[in-house]
């Protein structure tokens, strides 16, 4: 009888263990991120665009136009925005325009809430790559 007994208590131990181990999420690069850039010109006037971006996969709110990349560019940054690899080049104009990015939501299994301002779109995409580039 003690035996068995003992027997049963190792597997009630064993499931209980196994219980704890199945409830630990794997770690995940997926991430929804409402994105949004406002420009303020010289003179004050100042528009506002804003999506969601779905990494891996999402049809997200009207899409990114360049979600594969800016997915890839989160992912290589571990869902940290100060990270972005950025580019190397970009196109740049002359305009004088405040710019300011924001990014909400999650990342795997964070929150994520940052906020980054810009001389102008050419800084932002060189420090961020194409995730604003909508």
């Amino acid at each position: 009888m003690k035996i068995t007994t003992a027997l049963a208590g190792a597997a009630l131990a064993a499931l209980a263990l196994a219980g704890t181990a199945a409830a630990a999420p794997a770690p995940s690069t997926d991430g929804t991120l409402w994105l949004t850039v406002t420009r303020t010109t010289a003179d004050g006037a100042s528009t506002t665009g804003n999506l969601w971006l779905e990494c891996p996969d999402g049809d997200g709110g009207a899409g990114h136009p360049h979600r594969a990349s800016a997915c890839a560019d989160l992912a290589a940054a571990h869902g940290d925005l100060d990270a972005l690899p950025g580019r190397q080049s970009a196109l740049c104009s002359n305009d004088a325009v405040h710019v300011v990015a924001t990014a909400h939501g999650r990342y795997g299994s964070r929150a994520v809430h940052w906020e980054h301002a810009y001389e102008s779109d050419c800084h932002l995409t060189l420090a961020t790559g194409e995730i604003f580039d909508f």
